[in-house]
């Protein structure tokens, strides 16, 4: 029966841990295609009293580049308001791998959210994973900004961060050079290369705003990478960015390369993170459920054999006919009441051996008893 049980149990504790592979696969597989926040820039400026025309036309310049981006090519900028203190100047960009649907459903959160994150501001800049949107007062197009920058670290330390640092970014300037090429007019590029011994693969990618010329690309992008020794040596994973530019580095795929499968649109985001969230659930519950259940049934029926094979030194109970109120099924003192199972132990389950014969009430069986309240051992049943 133990080993029954140990088997049993070390199959549930299998299936728990192929779930658990299966759960970090699905997670992994979500966290190239999830939208996230990553910061905003309000803590560096103050509220201020904003006129109702500035009001009304940053609402419609936040309508119009959510909307935009749904038939642009990944970025676009606008101008609302004539007058120099009721005018906003709007600007979104979302990452190279990032058009369509899925960027105005970027935007769409982005515009939602900076006037949550930002109330009354002039001016500000909202970051997600794959989109920036940036509206002010002043005209800002064109124009290089490197403050303020912001750093997102993974939670891996790096094993060789001397050497890993180095090939990180010998590698990211080669980036660099790519996205800053006079042909590429998205200023973006990504890649992979062998980082060597224990340390596997590494993916890059660079971005700048593509209101910036190429020149002023590279400078953002250097002057990010510059910031990585001091913010993110110990990591594997990091990111480094501001208004103007974007650099990230990390031992997985989060990006996604030409030919492959599109990432989520807007209409079917909510309902992947549903799923996936319900997947989780049932992974992780069912094998709950199976393992209490599996192990109940089995102390149960563990419990009914050993109840089937009691020790022939258990007292055999003699009901007592002295208590008043007993009905007809009440038995005599005399007659003491024995278990099926005893009997059945004692004549070696009805063994021909131990029959004596048979009368008109049908076979004798001798048995013999250790029990003190017959004067012999043996008894006919």
């Amino acid at each position: 029966m133990e080993t029954k049980l140990t088997t049993t149990l070390h199959r549930l504790f299998l299936w728990f841990f192929l779930m658990n592979i299966f759960i970090t696969i699905t997670r992994t597989k979500a966290q190239s295609s999830t939208l996230n926040y990553v910061g905003d820039d309000c803590q560096n400026s103050t509220k201020q009293s904003l006129t109702t025309g500035f009001k009304t036309n940053l609402n419609s310049v936040l309508s119009w580049l959510s909307s935009d981006a749904t038939t642009s090519k990944g970025y676009n900028y606008t101008t609302v308001g004539t007058t120099t203190r009721d005018a906003v100047y709007g600007f979104y960009n979302c990452r190279g791998d990032v058009t369509g649907t899925f960027c105005q459903f970027c935007l769409s959160t982005a515009a939602s959210d900076i006037l949550q994150h930002c109330p009354n501001r002039s001016s500000a800049v909202i970051w997600y994973n794959y989109c920036i949107l940036r509206y002010s007062n002043h005209d800002f197009y064109g124009n290089l900004t490197i403050t303020p920058s912001w750093q997102t670290l993974g939670t891996k330390n790096s094993t060789n961060s001397t050497q890993e640092l180095q090939k990180a970014e010998t590698y990211m300037q080669s980036l660099i050079k790519n996205a800053t090429a006079e042909s590429n007019y998205l200023l973006y590029a990504v890649g992979e290369f062998n980082a060597g011994g224990s340390l596997g693969k590494r993916y890059g990618l660079v971005q700048c705003t593509r209101d910036l010329t190429s020149d002023k690309c590279r400078q953002c992008l250097n002057a990010m990478l510059d910031q990585v020794p001091k913010c993110c040596a110990s990591k594997v994973g990091w990111q480094v960015g501001s208004p103007s530019c974007l650099t990230r580095y990390d031992d997985y795929m989060f990006y996604k390369i030409q030919g492959s499968s599109p990432l989520p649109n807007s209409a079917k985001n909510n309902s992947s993170k549903t799923k996936t969230v319900i997947i989780i659930i049932v992974c992780v519950l069912v094998p709950v459920v199976i393992l209490i259940s599996g192990v109940y049934l089995l102390w149960r029926k563990n419990q009914i054999n050993n109840d089937a094979f009691l020790s022939e030194d258990t007292p055999i109970s003699v009901h007592d006919n002295s208590q008043e109120g007993q009905g007809d099924d009440s038995l005599n003192a005399d007659l003491p009441a024995v278990p099926l199972i005893w009997i059945q132990q004692s004549t070696n389950n009805f063994s021909n051996s131990c029959k004596l014969g048979e009368g008109g009430f049908g076979p004798v069986y001798k048995v013999s008893l250790n029990i003190s309240i017959w004067k012999s051992n043996y008894i006919c049943i």
